[in-house]
């Protein structure tokens, strides 16, 4: 019994703590490189994490390690079930959708409550309905540097993310003359 508590106490520290980016970074790196993106920053999402639990990274490839930080909601689907694990590409789903993602321009929301989002053009099978979907990277509508454990508000498919991460964000943007990567792996 002791042993089982000690298991999963650490494998809850680990899930807090980790600073990992996935195991593939490298094949990340060179697919930014061969096709035109920034071989400076791409941009990670671990939906693997519960969306509680910062999982929204921005990428310094020079450094070689996550630069920023910050929540994300997750698509909740048609029956608000935002403790979901389940990704689609299906207009009208209101998941969140794995892959690669190039990221493109900001733009007004159409609640005006949001302010705005930078439209996601989505790179392969599993996410290539993302711009007829509205999927963005845009903020809540309230402040997420912190939220309590397990969950955010979920979203209809977006990566939600805090307000200080949209500022990151920017200005990453502005100072890339080549397109950014999003990369949303589970």
């Amino acid at each position: 019994m002791i042993l089982c508590v000690c298991i999963v106490a650490i494998s809850v520290i680990k899930l807090f703590v980790s600073n990992d980016a996935p195991s593939n970074i490298s094949e990340i790196h060179n697919y930014c490189r061969n096709n035109g993106y920034s071989t400076e920053y791409c941009f990670l999402t671990d939906f693997s994490k519960p969306s509680g639990i910062k999982r929204f990274y921005i990428y310094s490839f020079k450094e070689k390690k996550i630069i920023h930080k910050s929540l994300c909601a997750n698509g909740r689907g048609k029956n608000w079930n935002i403790f979901n694990s389940t990704f689609s590409n299906e207009i009208g789903s209101y998941y969140s959708s794995l892959g690669k993602y190039k990221v493109g321009k900001l733009r007004p929301m159409s609640n005006p409550g949001y302010g705005k989002g930078y439209n996601l053009y989505g790179l392969d099978s599993i996410n290539s309905n993302a711009l007829a979907r509205g999927i963005l990277i845009h903020n809540g509508n309230v402040e997420w540097e912190t939220f309590p454990l397990p969950c955010i508000p979920a979203s209809q498919g977006c990566f939600v993310v805090s307000n200080s991460m949209m500022k990151h964000i920017g200005d990453i943007k502005k100072q890339s003359s080549k397109p950014i990567l999003l990369y949303a792996y589970n």
